[in-house]
């Protein structure tokens, strides 16, 4: 019996993981959105679309998606020079916006699950940011 209710618990307890994941990214997105409204919106416009040839989109971006690392790195120190997303050549500068570790984590959570992007539930942690170090 006491076998019986030791597999119960623990086929319980593993199967919220998933779940409780899940609830942690929907609240990270949530809160990516205003950090995305407060900073980003201006540029990179209210759908992600960007404006060609001068702001990148981040729908549908395959820099944002391929290079998730690199897409971090932009956020938290700023971006200089060519890049090119789907196709198209972008040499602008983005300023450092000021933002903490978490700030970060939450927009590109809200980023990466947006405008058709899908991260496939795979959650941008503060931990990662902190990793991410400023190119020399």
């Amino acid at each position: 019996m006491k076998l019986l209710l030791t597999i119960l618990s623990a086929a319980t307890f593993y199967a919220a993981i998933p779940a409780v994941q899940d609830d942690e990214l929907a609240k990270s997105i949530e809160r990516g959105k205003m950090v995305y409204s407060e900073n980003c919106i201006t540029c990179h416009m209210g759908t992600g679309e960007g404006v060609t040839a001068t702001f990148p989109p981040l729908a549908k971006s395959d820099y944002l998606m391929k290079t998730p690392e690199n897409a971090i790195r932009a956020v938290k120190f700023g971006l200089a020079g060519k890049i090119t997303v789907n196709g198209v050549e972008y040499d602008n500068m983005m300023p450092n916006p000021g933002l903490g570790n978490d700030e970060i984590a939450d927009v590109m959570n809200y980023i990466m699950n947006s405008w058709g992007n899908s991260s496939e539930k795979k959650m941008i942690t503060e931990k990662m940011v902190e990793e991410v170090k400023e190119k020399k």
